[in-house]
């Protein structure tokens, strides 16, 4: 009896089925099935890109040509309807109207249309002297130009100048009339120092005095300048009333002598400090103390309360 064949089993030797033809081709068709959808999406990602990127080219192109049409718009704007007159109104005095006609030709930057009036007026208002300007167009080719000067009553301090309303400004390279009285204080009293001016001016002029100059200083205290080379005193409180004291004692004053200082920072007195060269007698300084006879110095009258 033969001897039985004998097989030997291991994993590495087992038979693999190769695979049937109809099978290869089932495989090669889902890959190429796989393959599709990755180059349309590839495709359809291009094409975005590229719309977009058309889509901006045409915007810029737009903007150019809109840059480019709109200058040449603005240089026969120009040319079509220039501005051929400035009119100034207003009256002026220390500004002339051709000073102020050639600032405004000088920034023309464009036809009547265009033409930016803003601008025109900043200029304006820098220059000196010019309290407010304004400018509004007349067509077809006319600028019309309203300006308002400042006017001064007095100097304020060496290189400013003050209005009636309390406005100081400064005018750069001027020359200040020196017939203008003179006031000084700290630019934020302007209105106050102003008004007072005006109204001890008048009071004072009533009987031949001429106000000269007003000082304010930083406690309050307020100083009055005669041209006739008087002071006065006045304090820093009830200094009205204190002026009234002094117009109605300046007859026996002037009778007296020529007083060169008059401080009337007293409740109910003053004291006068006379002019060199001046000695009033023991009558007539009787005649200017306000209250009662003092046995003190001839010139000066014993105060109460110094204020």
């Amino acid at each position: 009896m033969g001897s039985p064949d004998v097989f030997l089993y291991h994993p590495s030797v087992i038979h693999q089925p190769r695979p049937s033809r109809a099978s290869e081709e089932v495989n090669a068709d889902g890959a190429a099935a796989d393959a599709g959808p990755s180059w349309r999406r590839l495709w359809a990602e291009v094409t975005r890109r590229a719309l977009a990127l058309g889509r901006w080219l045409v915007v810029l192109s737009l903007a150019a040509g809109a840059f480019v049409g709109g200058k040449k718009l603005l240089d026969i704007e120009a040319e079509l309807l220039p501005v051929r007159m400035v009119t100034v109104e207003g009256e002026v005095h220390r500004l002339s109207s051709e000073h102020l006609q050639r600032t405004v030709t000088e920034h023309l930057d464009g036809g009547f249309l265009t033409l930016d009036l803003k601008r025109i007026q900043r200029s304006v208002d820098d220059l000196p002297w010019v309290r407010t300007a304004t400018l509004h167009r007349v067509w077809p080719d006319r600028i019309v130009l309203k300006v308002e000067e400042y006017r001064p009553i007095a100097r304020w301090g060496s290189d400013g100048l003050v209005t009636a309303e309390g406005e100081v400004f400064r005018p750069k390279g001027e020359t200040f009339p020196q017939s203008l009285a003179r006031l000084t204080a700290d630019d934020a009293h302007g209105l106050a120092v102003a008004a007072n001016y005006l109204k001890w001016r008048d009071r004072l002029a009533g009987l031949g005095l001429k106000l000269a100059g007003v000082d304010r200083d930083a406690r309050g205290a307020w100083t009055l300048h005669m041209n006739q080379g008087l002071d006065l005193e006045l304090g820093a409180t009830r200094v009205d009333e204190r002026l009234e004291r002094f117009l109605r004692t300046w007859s026996q004053l002037a009778a007296a002598g020529h007083p060169a200082q008059v401080d009337l920072r007293y409740a109910n007195g003053l004291a006068v400090r006379w002019a060199s060269g001046t000695n009033p007698g023991d009558a007539e300084v009787a005649q200017v103390e306000p209250v009662e006879r003092r046995t003190q110095t001839p010139s000066r009258s014993k105060p109460k309360n110094r204020g």
